[in-house]
């Protein structure tokens, strides 16, 4: 299976390439590879610009994906798509140009930047019976999965990075992997919410309309120490995605290729929708419209 990628602007795509294209990789993937790109990135947002001619160099020429500029002729060289794009803003965009194509396609988070946007992209999934998937790639961490399928779990603390960027705001930027983390292991059906902000990070508390309830520390340094602390009634689970041996890209692109080759999305687009619209409720907690 030939994979078409468009952007090249993220750490994304050289971890993606990799892991589909590099066969000496510990996690290689196979049955698919990403053979086309189209080189594109955002000149008013620095984490795109910035790193547009490194990822370039990277994927063009370590893993001989081939760039091409016409459209049409990158899409009637692969089987699939991966949006993925650092800039949430234009995802929308793109979409629209390709879903006439009817071919699978994975959309890097976050999927669109608003639930009008959201509305949009579903119509348009319908109209033209193209499959949609998008996700965090923390979802597919080995320890989230195991946990996710234990229902007896009560409460959470979930920690990791939150950063900002205005271009993104709010949670549309590194808060939505925390927030996938939440919703895949305890649902999106959020009742209520609180924000406490903090000098060096926030607290956000979520209760759900089953009663049980979880509590998010975002933190404003990046870094790479994603976890979580899960209660049971007789145990704790405790989640350090950091340490786990196989990387949880490497479980995101496991997926990926999987919906690629069946058109079935092992996340419905409802949640996703759903995931949009409490990063759209805890924006406006934090003041941003």
């Amino acid at each position: 299976m030939n994979i078409g990628l468009i952007g090249l602007d993220t750490s994304h795509s050289e971890i993606f390439t990799r892991l589909l294209n590099d066969h000496h990789d510990l996690h290689y993937i196979t049955g698919a590879k990403i053979t086309h790109s189209i080189p594109t990135y955002s000149k008013d947002l620095p984490i795109s610009s910035n790193r547009f001619s490194n990822y370039f160099e990277i994927v063009t020429n370590k893993y001989e994906v081939t760039p091409v500029e016409n459209l049409e002729q990158f899409m009637n060289a692969v089987d699939a798509v991966i949006i993925g794009t650092v800039d949430g803003r234009n995802h929308l965009d793109w979409f629209k140009k390709i879903v006439a194509y009817r071919k699978p396609i994975f959309i890097d988070k976050p999927i669109v930047m608003s639930s009008v946007e959201m509305g949009e992209l579903i119509e348009l999934t319908n109209k033209h019976n193209t499959p949609v998937m998008s996700s965090s790639s923390l979802r597919f961490s080995e320890s989230v999965m195991k946990v996710a399928k234990e229902p007896n779990i009560r409460s959470g603390y979930f920690f990791g990075p939150t950063p900002l960027q205005v271009q993104m705001p709010g949670y549309f930027w590194y808060g939505i992997h925390l927030l996938e983390m939440v919703v895949t292991i305890f649902g999106s059906e959020v009742e209520q919410m609180k924000l406490e902000v903090q000098p060096d990070c926030e607290y956000l508390h979520l209760r759900f309309t089953n009663g049980k309830h979880v509590l998010i520390q975002g933190e404003d340094d990046w870094h790479n120490r994603f976890g979580a602390v899960l209660h049971l009634p007789d145990q704790v689970h405790l989640l350090k995605l950091w340490e786990e041996q196989k990387p949880y890209y490497a479980g995101l692109i496991e997926h990926v290729v999987q919906f690629f080759k069946t058109g079935i999305s092992p996340v419905p687009l409802k949640e996703t929708a759903q995931i949009i619209g409490l990063i759209e409720k805890i924006n406006r907690l934090k003041g941003i419209s």
